[in-house]
């Protein structure tokens, strides 16, 4: 069983800041989108959670991540206006956004210790 959520929506920027978070988000194309290259929605799935182990209360969880990272975005966007590089910049060195980004980070890292990969092997 596959579980997968394409959230339409005004996500530009998302790939950015959610790296930076350390969640990997996959941007997608949505009807009415006016280019591939600029796509506006994002696809969720929980394969990769399930096979680290994760249970609906873990996933929960990252759903409040990403809800977060988000609403960050948001914030960035505010500040910033709708030029990627003032994005970027705003979001990298901003005295009050550095802190949230920060904080939100090893919130994600944190958690995500939990839950190791499968096979994966330290070096």
């Amino acid at each position: 069983e596959n579980k997968l959520c394409l959230c339409a929506g005004q996500f530009r920027g998302t790939n950015v800041h959610q790296d930076e978070m350390n969640i990997a988000c996959n941007k997608n194309t949505v009807p009415g989108d006016k280019s591939a290259m600029n796509p506006s929605g994002i696809r969720l799935g929980t394969p990769a959670l399930t096979t680290r182990g994760m249970v609906e209360a873990d996933i929960e969880r990252v759903v409040d991540f990403i809800d977060q990272g988000l609403k960050l975005g948001q914030e960035v966007q505010t500040l910033s206006g709708p030029k990627l590089v003032d994005y970027k910049k705003v979001l990298l060195e901003d005295k009050t956004i550095l802190p949230k980004l920060e904080l939100l980070r090893k919130e994600v890292e944190d958690f995500s210790e939990k839950f190791p990969m499968p096979s994966f092997q330290e070096i």
